[in-house]
């Protein structure tokens, strides 16, 4: 399939949430399940393709397992390699270690003094959680210990420090706050890089070999930065993009642009990093509904050129939060428009990503999956 090719066919569409999904991700190596975190205070598993599919669009509206402990919306959800665990963090600033089929939690550590933005595991046999909270610290939590301490805290950020991503093959810790820097800790080294962006940093995400870091700012960029000397690798979303069928999306003669001002919108890498995915908002008082609607976008890594963009619909005011499943080609956009929210999954033959909550009232949650 092309790399220019982004199919849209819906096959499978969750309605399991009472409220917004403020995170997604695909279980672990084959990724056949999902788990959304709520607003709704709760963690839902869901299988991704029905067993039955057909290729038509079906519907599922109850989970197989919920898991029900936070007091709090839940803001991010994280999921062991052995599919056997998963964590958790949100508004009522604690940390949940689950066992995924017992469905209740084996660890809860309350450390924090403010909700918890993110969450990652880390160490061997992902022996280590660590949150990210809007109290400003990093926290690292041992999951053998029954002590409900840290074993350590990282306390360089200024704001809240709203992405991690944990690179395992150069044992560091990637970082972003809304204080403008990207901190990258080296655990072995005991050493701590900073990038300043001079802007909010709402998503960071290390490449495979780690040596870049993808990084989104509220200027409406995204960039990569060579994580040995900063230097600026490439950009995206400073362009507008004009209709190309080929691509996978019709618009007439409407451009899409990039936006990402007010909310946490977090970006991946995909397909052997050789793309970068991310979600967008619409632009606020437009006459031209067509253009400012938010749209998913796709650019190729090498030349920074927009490959695909999926409009979001009239109305929609952000696609906050996506997720890459590499086994199954699909990956999973998050959507809201005011009424509800919702995600969205595809297969696509060179691309994808990862996650992030808006904060808005509505009133429902779902998750569509295409092919």
């Amino acid at each position: 399939m092309s790399i220019k090719r982004f199919p849209t066919q819906l096959v499978h569409t969750l309605r399991t949430h009472n409220g917004p999904v403020n995170a997604v991700t695909f279980s672990s190596y084959p990724g056949t399940y999902v788990l959304t975190g709520s607003t709704d205070r709760a963690v839902h598993l869901s299988r991704a393709i029905p067993t039955n599919n057909t290729g038509t669009a079906t519907e599922t509206t109850s989970p197989i397992q919920r898991y029900e402990a936070h007091g709090y919306s839940v803001l991010d959800v994280a999921v062991a390699a052995d599919n056997a665990r998963f964590t958790s963090v949100g508004g009522d600033k604690q940390v949940f270690l689950w066992d995924v089929e017992q469905g209740g939690t084996i660890r809860r550590w309350s450390g924090h003094n403010a909700r918890v933005e993110a969450v990652q595991f880390a160490g061997e046999d992902d022996s280590v959680v660590v949150s990210g909270s809007a109290d400003t610290t990093i926290h690292l939590w041992d999951c053998k210990s029954n002590s409900h301490k840290p074993i350590q805290t990282l306390t360089e950020a200024r704001d809240t420090v709203s992405s991690l991503h944990v690179h395992m093959a150069t044992y560091s810790i990637a970082s972003g706050s809304y204080d403008g820097r990207v901190r990258v800790y080296d655990i072995r080294m005991g050493r701590t890089t900073v990038d300043v962006l001079a802007h909010p940093v709402t998503s960071v995400r290390c490449s495979t070999d780690g040596n870049a870091v993808l990084v989104s700012t509220l200027d409406g960029r995204i960039r990569m930065l060579d994580r040995s000397d900063g230097k600026l690798l490439q950009a995206f979303g400073s362009e507008s993009t004009k209709t190309d069928n080929s691509a996978g999306f019709t618009l007439g003669q409407s451009p899409l642009a990039y936006r990402n001002s007010e909310l946490r919108i977090r970006s991946v890498f995909a397909k052997a990093d050789a793309v970068v995915l991310s979600g967008s908002e619409a632009e606020k008082g437009s006459s031209d509904a067509e253009a400012a609607q938010a749209a998913v976008f796709a650019w190729d890594v090498l030349s920074g050129e927009v490959i695909a963009a999926v409009p979001a619909g009239e109305g929609v005011k952000a696609v906050s939060a996506v997720a890459w499943n590499e086994k199954g080609g699909c990956w999973a956009g998050g959507y809201s428009d005011g009424m509800f929210y919702f995600f969205l999954l595809l297969p696509v033959s060179r691309v994808i990503v990862s996650y992030s909550p808006i904060i808005i009232i509505i009133t429902t949650g779902a998750v569509k999956i295409y092919r």
